[in-house]
């Protein structure tokens, strides 16, 4: 692993250990034995099969907002130089959802206006950077591709709501949205975490997002889309000192 590899993981999790409980609805991330949606599905109807549309929105509409959770990652942008930068995004450990269902993965990164990439496909890995391993859920490598068909679908719908997400349209930077259909694994264990990057090209001109700024962050957002009346839970990635 390498000293930024090192340094990142440990603001990431002294953030983490530094954080309160979060409980909403006797909800808390701190009890690794409940999920969201396990509290969430009591007394909904849920069919273990989600009726899904070809770019992975539900076929019944799409949620205009989220049930967020902080402090549990971090996303960090630096620069290579001559252009080129790269994305580091962790989720920390945090409770696996244990309802079977068929969820949609979707990860909100903002890159920024008019930056390109060869590979617009990031896969969550797991473990030291040096033996990391791609993730394996339901019996099949999870990788997120960026989806827009359902950024045109939904951005409009979510961004600058009031449980949505923020409106980045002075920032420089857009919403992009990347996204996996993955069915429950009962074998995954009590938590899960990754870490994924992603690199990319933009304007010389291009800043990192301002760490102190509450509107720059990432969210990794699971969804049951049968469950309609139920806000998606997404975990916020806070920006981890943007580095240029």
């Amino acid at each position: 692993m390498t000293s930024f590899s090192r340094a990142f993981a440990a603001v990431v999790f002294s953030s983490l250990l530094a954080a309160p409980a979060l409980a909403v609805d006797g909800f808390s991330m701190q009890q690794p034995d409940t999920s969201y949606y396990e509290q969430a599905a009591r007394g909904e109807a849920l069919a273990p099969e989600a009726s899904m549309t070809t770019d992975g929105a539900a076929a019944g509409g799409l949620p205009s907002s989220l049930y967020v959770v902080d402090a549990a990652g971090g996303v960090t942008y630096r620069s290579l130089g001559d252009g080129a930068w790269q994305v580091d995004v962790a989720v920390a450990r945090r409770p696996h959802e244990r309802v079977d269902a068929v969820y949609d993965l979707v990860l909100a990164l903002p890159l920024p206006v008019g930056s390109h990439s060869n590979a617009w496909r990031i896969e969550p890995r797991l473990g030291p950077s040096a033996k990391a391993k791609p993730i394996v859920y339901g019996g099949e490598r999870v990788v997120l591709k960026r989806n827009v068909p359902l950024e045109s679908a939904w951005l409009p719908v979510l961004v600058g709501a009031s449980e949505g997400l923020p409106d980045l349209s002075r920032s420089g930077y857009a919403w992009t949205l990347w996204d996996a259909i993955v069915r429950y694994d009962a074998s995954a264990g009590a938590t899960l975490e990754a870490f994924g990057t992603f690199g990319y090209s933009a304007d010389a001109r291009v800043v990192a997002p301002d760490a102190e700024n509450p509107d720059n962050a990432a969210y990794v957002i699971t969804w049951i889309p049968t469950l309609e009346a139920v806000p998606p839970f997404a975990i916020r990635l806070d920006v981890v000192g943007g580095k240029e």
